[in-house]
């Protein structure tokens, strides 16, 4: 039985409240996120070092903001809550993260490094054509933006209590200071605050899930006390099985293969790239352990959390989802309660600085270059990545403002808009850089298919969210990858290939028509017959664009795919022009050490000896951490001297 194994007092036990010591915890954290802007600002002489560091990012540093690019402060409320409800199922759901980043390196890591790219959607513009770039930089920088101003309205909704904040002036303070720091530093300030915000967040979250566990007698009492692991819930009203998992583990493969472009062409050369995902995959084997037993150990420790006070505020809103706040504040001194809230602030802000620097620049290269000044300069382009930079992060915390003072259920409606296109445009952005003999508009066919698909499985079929994934992505990768064929086909002759169009219609309206969930009414049935023969009517439309190709458009892609075939040159494209490679463990490392030892005067309050323990252990950790970067970007000023001479000296 679920909590017969935990003393009674661990229930009972107060909560502690923010104090001073927390508010300058936060508030010096806030200093360096600025600072670390600030300190690499000089190095953006263009659009190239802004958007991609001159291909001179280390790939530890992209591998931690890939990382961290995939957390929100929900990895400690809605994920947490989630874990609560579901059990040992939640476990399965973290541990999905390390494999779609080993299988998506697969997939396009060494490619996107070798796209030379500025901007994750600039390549689509050689590889299809004019209408895809354009359609797919809106999409990504609307879907983008709205999701960041979901992400930090949820953030402070959850924070500002925590801190008695207005949760207003919690939003616009923090939105403004990541427009800071990513205004200020580009993809550089970017990478390495992901770095420092990792190695907090990471550091807190292991201190959190043994201190957890010994609430509950270690790992043996939690998992017997927890019921067995079952792949059936409803949660908040939706259905979570196996397929949903396994939608997950594609939507997220994909994803991470089509969307983490610019962690891979920031780097050097193609080994990093690969480098980057597999650190990436590394760190994402602790999520279970980190994320996963702290809200486990609150199911058994509060079974029923209408009993417990801190609760009780929160019982007509998902007072789960507090839970794991409940268990840092019951434990950690205070002091360290500003660290935990600090990584959440973290896990958000690394996500939105990616936003910020990733969406001004595929508004400064693939729409403004893209179809306004086709010869912009460098300097002029670095100029309006800045200007969109700023305006993006304006807009975000406009919307979050909004969010957070909503009543109309504004997330529910981004999180739809965010599933129905995610699959669609994932799917074209990923084997565009593996197909070579797709057509120009098989990516416009994949992207109106998988939403045609998208819409029908989720408004007119209600299916779940498993089976509308696995509807989407077929739809959309059939007609993408059989696109070549389908134009020879249809050249070869028409006549058939209308039959086999108006076969494909009918099979579809039947298959939708027999699988609507719920009442059939006559209404639905009709409409999932039109859904399928506008599938069939379509193909036969987009067969004849596909034909389109002229004997330039071939060359063109085919140049594409040689670029795509050339290693990297080092020498030449990274570090040609008596370029350096900027040393990024120095100023890791003596920022981790300082803040270590800020960290140290908590010791001048009055601690536990438990609590004693814990602060002694953070701060040796973050102390010695830094002092181990710094020994390593000595040794590697060293060692790129030797290699490389002048060119490529300080090379981390």
């Amino acid at each position: 039985m679920v909590g017969s194994t935990v003393p009674g007092r661990h229930a009972e036990e107060p909560m502690k409240s923010v104090n001073i010591f927390d508010y300058i915890v936060v508030a010096s954290y806030f200093l360096f996120m600025l600072g670390i802007g600030l300190y690499f600002m000089r190095f953006n002489k263009g659009a190239k070092e802004y958007f991609a560091g001159g291909n001179m990012i280390p790939w530890w540093a992209s591998g931690m903001t890939l990382y961290m690019a995939n957390f929100t402060a929900w990895t400690f409320s809605g994920a947490a809550g989630f874990t609560y409800s579901t059990g040992l199922f939640m476990l399965v759901w973290f541990s999905i993260g390390s494999v779609s980043y080993f299988l998506g390196s697969f997939l396009t890591a060494k490619r996107w490094r070798r796209t030379r790219s500025l901007s994750p959607v600039e390549y689509t513009y050689t590889r299809y054509n004019i209408t895809t770039q354009q359609f797919l930089s809106w999409v990504i920088a609307v879907n983008f933006t709205l999701s960041a101003g979901v992400q930090l309205a949820a953030t402070s909704k959850l924070l500002a209590p925590v801190m008695n904040f207005d949760v207003t002036t919690m939003t616009i303070v923090t939105g403004l200071v990541i427009l800071s720091y990513t205004f200020l530093g580009g993809i550089w300030a970017v990478s390495i605050t992901d770095v420092v915000q990792g190695v907090i967040l990471l550091a807190t979250t292991f201190i959190v899930a043994p201190m957890s566990l010994s609430l509950v007698g270690g790992i043996g009492n939690l998992f017997s006390a927890l019921p067995p692991l079952t792949f059936d819930h409803i949660y908040n009203g939706v259905h979570y099985d196996e397929h949903w998992l396994l939608s997950i583990l594609l939507i997220t493969t994909i994803g991470f293969a089509a969307g983490s472009g610019q962690r891979f062409y920031s780097v050097k050369d193609e080994k990093s790239a690969l480098r980057v995902a597999w650190m990436a995959a590394a760190l994402g084997l602790a999520g279970p352990l980190t994320f996963g037993i702290p809200p486990l150990v609150a199911k058994v420790l509060w079974p029923d959390l209408s009993q417990v006070d801190f609760f009780k505020p929160y019982l007509g809103s998902n007072p789960q989802d507090l839970v794991y706040l409940a268990l840092c504040l019951k434990f950690l001194p205070n002091g360290l309660i500003g660290v935990f809230i600090a990584a959440m602030l973290a896990a958000t802000m690394s996500t939105l600085s990616y936003v910020y620097n990733m969406v001004s620049s595929v508004f400064a290269r693939d729409m403004y270059q893209g179809l306004f000044r086709p010869k912009t300069k460098d300097e002029e382009l670095l100029k309006i990545g800045r200007i969109a930079s700023v305006c993006i992060g304006i807009m975000v915390t406009s919307l979050a403002v909004v969010f957070v003072n909503s009543q109309f259920g504004i997330f529910n409606m981004m999180q739809a808009f965010f599933t129905l296109f995610n699959i669609p445009v994932t799917v074209p952005l990923c084997f565009g850089l593996i197909f070579r003999r797709v057509p120009k508009w098989s990516a416009v066919a994949g992207i109106s298919w998988g939403l045609l698909a998208g819409v029908a499985g989720r408004y007119l079929l209600s299916w779940d969210i498993g089976p509308q994934v696995y509807l989407s992505f077929v739809m959309t990768f059939s007609i993408f990858s059989t696109s070549y064929w389908t134009a020879k086909l249809y050249e070869r002759n028409k006549m058939v290939f209308a039959g086999l169009c108006i076969l494909i219609g009918l099979g579809t309206g039947l298959l939708f028509s027999e699988t609507i969930v719920g009442n059939q009414t006559d209404l639905l049935v009709a409409l999932a017959w039109m859904c399928g023969l506008a599938f069939g009517a379509s193909l036969y439309g987009f067969a004849g664009l596909f034909t389109r190709d002229s004997v330039e458009d071939k060359r063109v892609v085919m140049d594409f795919f040689k670029k795509l075939d050339k290693p990297v040159d080092v020498a030449t494209e990274v570090f040609g022009a008596g370029k350096m490679q900027v040393s990024a463990f120095p100023l890791v490392g003596i920022t981790m050490m300082v803040m270590g030892a800020l960290l140290s005067l908590i010791f001048l309050t009055e601690l536990h000896r438990e609590e004693m323990i814990i602060v002694g252990g953070l701060v040796a950790f973050m102390i010695l951490f830094g002092a181990a970067m710094v020994y390593f970007g000595k040794k590697s000023e060293i060692r790129g001297g030797e290699v490389n001479g002048e060119t490529a000296s300080n090379i981390p």
